[in-house]
């Protein structure tokens, strides 16, 4: 299982500027703790939370509603209380700041649980924002920070938590940051590790906004237990978020989404939370989404939260319909025609030494297809071409001659940085060209998505709209991918299909 948090009331791409209070300056501020800073991990211990068949659960991150803690209206006591009663929440994130005195206090925790058990609440996190900066030159203050986790670590324990989120700060040269920020939690995932327990760093400003340095951190590290929360907010300005959740969601123990205004339809402003949490949901994550309000203000962080809640709960909804294609196991479902070999490694399908492929419509090549015929759809999926390959997806296909001619073909080819083309990649092939050409280099991740209704048909790859044609020559048939040639590597994950 894995959790997500998030607590910086910053409003997406504005980056950790810009507004009244963010966790960050909360902590400069009031305590000065920060007065000197200049692969798929998932959780290391399964647990019950997560439902089967559902993409994903709901939690309530504290920093939600940290106005009205602070202000007196409720307390650290009451937050299970109200994530259940209010908005219907069953896994509440802490914050250590609104119990700072307690980690070592077992009768104060023991009230804690007893009122999150009572309410049917999971603890499932906490936020160490109080312990000191674990990437500091200085050896001994770092040891005092580490010594000032461990306390938190034993409360997440107790508590029945499954993750404790600590901070990346210090030194302010990267490589130096990195070193200091790995011995440190190296010591931390260890200590965790033998009470069961996660630990991740949030992408929360500084060099933990840089997610390619936060992921190299993941890596020095090296630990199964410690990994990263993404937020969808806390990047600067000139940060593909999109990009940057992606990075990070190799190594996520829990995930949290972050807003700060929504438009007149639920949504949010800053940031397309169906597009984030298809990012979400293709890197393999199932567990507890943390809801992370941060309105402009104090007295809307409830609505917020409800608002947040509603749209969460509308993706889970949308994402349950569309099903897997796919099993990441074998082939079932799925027909292989005219040789190619295809194989199942860890989830992906790889598609190589394909044969006989020709222009000519009477004759085909070498393609998997699905053993359903299918009319109107959703289709999901990623793939990865080599340099040099050459693939594509097949849908509205007969089984006999070429699918790229009896339906439709959407191409995949080593393609970056080109000018779009009829037999260029998301072209429908040898038909219509896309708009714009937005396929990454060669074995890079792109995802898919192929919508078929009626005579339309639309094309979206890494998040853009490229294509968007009617087309009549065929309405049903099968969906398929390419195995093209010898030179052409291909693989395929995360195949999913909503009938329409």
């Amino acid at each position: 299982m894995t959790m997500t948090m998030t607590r910086t009331r910053t409003s997406g791409n504005a980056g950790m500027k810009g507004l009244a209070m963010t966790r960050r300056s909360f902590l400069m501020v009031s305590a000065g703790t920060l007065s000197g800073l200049g692969q798929k991990l998932f959780s290391a211990f399964p647990t019950d939370a997560v439902m089967e068949n559902t993409p994903f659960q709901i939690s309530l991150a504290e920093w939600s509603l940290n106005r009205a803690i602070r202000e007196g209206k409720l307390d650290n006591m009451d937050f299970p209380r109200v994530a259940r009663e209010r908005f219907k929440i069953d896994c509440v994130e802490f914050v250590d700041q609104f119990f700072a005195d307690k980690a070592k206090d077992k009768s104060y925790l023991a009230e804690l649980k007893k009122r999150a058990d009572n309410e049917g609440v999971r603890c499932g996190l906490i936020m160490v924002d109080t312990n000191g900066p674990l990437g500091v030159a200085d050896k001994a203050e770092r040891d005092k920070a580490v010594e000032k986790t461990l306390p938190w670590i034993d409360a997440a324990a107790f508590l029945g938590c499954r993750a404790v989120r600590v901070n990346a700060y210090g030194v302010e040269d990267a490589n130096a940051l990195r070193g200091n920020i790995a011995e440190s939690c190296a010591r931390l995932a260890d200590y965790a590790a033998d009470r069961k327990l996660d630990l991740c760093i949030e992408n929360h400003g500084h060099l933990s906004s840089d997610p390619d340095w936060l992921a190299s951190v993941m890596k020095a590290v090296g630990k199964p237990n410690f990994g990263t929360l993404p937020d969808f907010g806390n990047f600067p300005a000139e940060t593909d978020r999109y990009d940057a959740v992606e990075k990070l969601m190799p190594f996520a123990k829990a995930v949290s989404a972050k807003c700060a205004e929504f438009n007149d339809d639920g949504s949010v402003k800053d940031v397309d939370f169906f597009r984030m949490m298809r990012i979400v949901r293709d890197g393999g994550y199932t567990g507890y989404v943390g809801i992370e309000s941060c309105p402009p203000d104090a007295d809307q962080e409830f609505e917020a939260v409800a608002k947040t809640r509603d749209l969460l709960s509308r993706i889970r909804e949308a994402e349950a319909k569309c099903k897997p294609l796919f099993n990441g196991r074998d082939l079932s479902g799925w027909v292989a025609i005219e040789g190619g070999d295809w194989t199942v490694e860890n989830g992906v399908l790889i598609g190589r030494n394909g044969c006989n492929w020709t222009t000519n419509p009477e004759t085909t090549g070498s393609w998997l297809r699905t053993e359903k015929i299918y009319g109107d759809f959703r289709l999901e999926l990623q793939y990865a071409i080599n340099q040099g390959g050459n693939s594509g997806v097949f849908f509205r296909s007969a089984p006999e001659k070429n699918p790229a001619f009896t339906g439709y073909e959407m191409q995949i080819v080593d393609f970056f940085g080109q000018e779009p083309s009829k037999h260029g990649a998301t072209a429908i092939y040898d038909l219509v060209p896309p708009m714009k050409n937005k396929v990454r280099p060669a074995d890079e991740w792109n995802t898919v998505t192929i919508t078929a209704r009626g005579p339309r048909i639309q094309f979206e790859i890494n998040g853009e709209l490229v294509l968007d044609s009617e087309q009549t020559r065929s309405m049903r048939g099968h969906i398929g991918l390419q195995n093209h040639d010898e030179r052409a590597v291909v693989r395929f994950r995360n195949i999913r299909l909503q009938e329409l």
